[in-house]
């Protein structure tokens, strides 16, 4: 219905980033790639074509906010594994980051993520989330934590030092 009113396009954010690609007639390859979709484009013949921005944001938020960051100055800790992590995991490993701590919130998540991207994901239990700190150069926080109507981040962020690039996609 919404390219009958008129719309050319949707964002879509969680929890539907996932689900929409049943949807999508044409699927690009970093939609694909990272399996969800967070924008649609409404084509003229009717078809619905999904894409992820997600990766290239994240990494264009980094260049902006911080242009000295280094991909290859060490490990970078992701919280979440859902598809915002899964999009910034991405862009992390094309821009070369080498090792990538990920912790969840519920273990099979974060295990099917690593299946999916190899073991550059080093998993880290939920409960020990606040130690991937003491390596992690790159700090990104994925999950819905903090949001309206969401439970608090309550990870001990102690670890945080000067220099880390620290982002909360929140």
């Amino acid at each position: 219905t919404l390219p009958m009113m008129g719309f050319a396009g949707a964002n879509v954010t969680i929890p539907h980033k996932v689900n929409v690609m049943a949807f999508a007639d044409q699927i690009s390859d970093r939609a694909t790639l990272i399996g969800a979709a967070n924008t649609l484009i409404f084509k003229k013949d009717g078809s619905i074509y999904a894409d992820n921005t997600d990766g290239y944001g994240f990494m264009a938020n980094i260049r902006q906010g911080a242009p000295n960051w280094n991909p290859n100055a060490g490990p970078a800790a992701v919280f979440g594994a859902g598809g915002a992590a899964r999009a910034v995991s991405v862009a992390l490993a094309d821009a070369g980051v080498t090792e990538i701590y990920l912790s969840n919130r519920t273990s099979p998540k974060a295990e099917a993520l690593r299946s999916e991207f190899g073991a550059r994901i080093k998993i880290v239990d939920w409960v020990q989330a606040g130690n991937m700190l003491d390596d992690a150069v790159t700090v990104v926080n994925t999950t819905s934590l903090g949001m309206t109507g969401a439970a608090e981040f309550r990870v001990p962020l102690d670890g945080l030092r000067p220099g880390m690039v620290v982002t909360d996609l929140v």
